[in-house]
């Protein structure tokens, strides 16, 4: 899992993160910043300069980034994931 990404994410900051599938399903798909080619620094410099160039949208896609953390990587989703990998594996709670 990308934690530094979501740490951004959850400070409201829009990304621009290499593109990679996983990313750029935190990313892209979930409009949160601007997944790249990691490979190529014009790419990264245009996903940037966008961003500045773009505040409205930007701050928008920081908003989006902290209501997904919020509601899909905070403790109380993550919590509850875990109790249920826990039951799963020594059996129903008591």
């Amino acid at each position: 899992m990308p934690v530094k990404l979501f740490e951004y994410m959850a400070a409201g900051v829009p990304v621009v993160a290499s593109d990679f599938p996983m990313w750029r399903e935190y990313v892209e798909d979930a409009g949160t910043g601007i997944a790249v080619d990691p490979l190529d620094p014009a790419a990264i410099a245009e996903a940037v300069d966008w961003i500045f160039d773009h505040p409205e949208e930007a701050e928008e896609m920081g908003r989006r980034g902290r209501v997904l953390v919020d509601e899909r990587w905070s403790w109380d989703p993550e919590g509850v994931r875990l109790v249920d990998f826990y039951d799963l594996i020594v059996g129903e709670s008591a």
